[in-house]
């Protein structure tokens, strides 16, 4: 058996590994994003730790590109090196996301509070 070979077998469960977490990833993050802008039409009204979970999705998601680029080094690569990237990227996409999530859901809760106060009855 040749190094390549014995190389090749240690680091495939490896990379099924950061295959499975990435698509998690990219599942949860979509769903952390949408799912908390069903909350204020079931409570109706503003609750802070949707925004959260909205803001942490974007997170959610540059960790999932990481770990999607990590499976796909080559086997003599180092794929750790994708955390080195990966995480001053998530902290920077922190602050656009909590924009976006924050504007997103007010507007929502702003929305349905407008609709509740012209609905008749």
């Amino acid at each position: 058996m040749t190094g390549d070979q014995r190389t090749d077998r240690v680091t495939d469960p490896d990379r099924r590994t950061y295959r499975i977490v990435s698509r998690i990833g990219f599942v949860a993050a979509p769903a952390m994003f949408f799912l908390p802008l069903l909350v204020p039409m079931v409570s109706g009204g503003y609750q802070s730790w949707a925004v959260v979970c909205m803001t942490a999705a974007f997170a959610v998601l540059v960790s999932a590109s990481s770990f999607a680029a990590m499976a796909s080094t080559p086997p003599d690569g180092k794929p750790g090196v994708h955390q080195l990237w990966a995480i001053p990227v998530a902290v920077f996409a922190l602050l656009p996301g909590a924009v976006l999530s924050a504007g997103l859901y007010l507007t929502i809760v702003s929305l349905l509070s407008q609709a509740a106060a012209t609905a008749p009855g």
